[in-house]
């Protein structure tokens, strides 16, 4: 009883019961209908659910769905390749917002039209917009003012001010999807995809779906975007309902054979990245063993040299010698080398293994040549 005799707490519940309503009827407008229906055709539904779900896109300000799904299918025509309308390749600021203002710098108004050739034939679509002129971007400014209008007039204003906050969620929780969803670094891939797209939970959530961007780009048809138990999808929550309610026909959902391949596909790819870099750490052991029985070499050099030149040979014995000592370390740190190499194949730790081994011989070798040739001196000086 005392929140409902507190005028400020009780009003605040009921602008956020409003936008929490609002954010998914808009979400779901946007998620289910500009893109999985209109865009990527993954299901059915009868054209005046089809209309009243777009609405909810539409009166969120993302404008003209015949530009909306135009600009979508080029993005996964060219994503994060040039032409890709908002690709954080192109910087941050870019793929978050900036990307509006150039549309038609990558995107001619005749490309537009035939990415969405199918939407073109819907007289209404058409009316609303099917080019990236300012036209249609104002006559949606228009229509979503007009809109709040009614929602003040029907259901007064804690409604608008709800409505409000959740245009304004749900607007930027989609450009979060072109932002984080394609940023190296964050979130997580289940597939190997030739983007950059990523699975971002936080994404997912606010918005309704969406975020579970990798999975999306793997199978851009299905109409489930979560395909792990954990990776929340409302808007599928939605298709499935509908669905039950006989409204929703031809659903598209990928099979686990195809989801096993294109798994398997990443799993190959994490396998190659492994096995290159185990190549790496290799080359770099066998680097290390070169260096060390090259060192070796210059030691074993000079201290023939030294022990010549005390047995009492001339100059040119001792060159002889120290040369000698030095060919045959060479060869057996090249040899070594040349092992160390080969154990690139292995993994990392045998790789490193090898390399030890590798320079351990090198030095044994160089300390046997140094002690043939330290003997001399030895016995002159007995």
């Amino acid at each position: 009883m005392g929140i409902y005799n507190d005028p400020v707490l009780s009003t605040s519940l009921v602008i956020m019961a409003w936008a929490v309503f609002w954010h998914h009827w808009h979400g779901v407008g946007i998620t289910l209908g500009y893109h999985r229906l209109l865009t990527h055709k993954s299901l059915s539904v009868p054209k005046w659910l089809e209309y009243l779900i777009c609405s909810g896109a539409y009166f969120a300000l993302m404008g003209s769905p015949i530009v909306w799904v135009g600009v979508h299918r080029q993005h996964h025509q060219k994503s994060d390749q040039p032409g890709d309308p908002h690709s954080p390749r192109d910087g941050f600021w870019h793929s978050l917002y900036k990307w509006m203002y150039y549309t038609g710098k990558v995107q001619s108004d005749e490309e537009l039209q035939k990415q969405a050739a199918d939407l073109m034939t819907d007289p209404l679509y058409k009316r609303l917009g099917c080019d990236h002129g300012a036209y249609h971007a104002k006559l949606n400014l228009f229509f979503c003012v007009l809109f709040r209008i009614v929602l003040f007039i029907v259901f007064g204003w804690q409604c608008v001010v709800g409505n409000l906050i959740a245009t304004f969620t749900i607007f930027w929780s989609t450009q979060f999807v072109n932002a984080f969803c394609h940023l190296p670094g964050l979130g997580y891939r289940s597939y190997k995809t030739t983007e950059d797209s990523r699975n971002v939970w936080w994404v997912g959530l606010l918005a309704v779906g969406e975020g579970w961007h990798n999975n999306h780009h793997a199978v851009p048809k299905s109409a489930r975007h979560g395909l792990q138990w954990w990776e929340f999808d409302f808007t599928f929550c939605c298709i499935v309902l509908l669905e039950r309610l006989g409204l929703a026909t031809r659903v598209v959902l990928p099979s686990k054979e195809l989801l096993a391949k294109k798994r398997e596909t990443s799993v190959i790819g994490k396998a190659q990245q492994n096995l290159s870099a185990a190549m790496t750490h290799a080359a770099e052991a066998a680097q290390k063993a070169a260096e060390v029985a090259s060192a070796a070499v210059h030691e074993a050099a000079e201290c023939a040299y030294l022990a010549a030149e005390a047995a009492g040979k001339s100059a040119r014995e001792a060159a002889e010698a120290a040369s000698n000592a030095a060919r045959d370390a060479a060869e057996q740190a090249g040899k070594s080398a040349r092992e160390a190499a080969l154990a690139a194949g292995k993994t990392a730790s045998e790789a490193a293994e090898a390399a030890s081994l590798a320079a351990r011989d090198a030095l044994e070798t160089a300390e046997l040549a140094i002690a043939q040739l330290v003997s001399p001196k030895e016995s002159v000086a007995g």
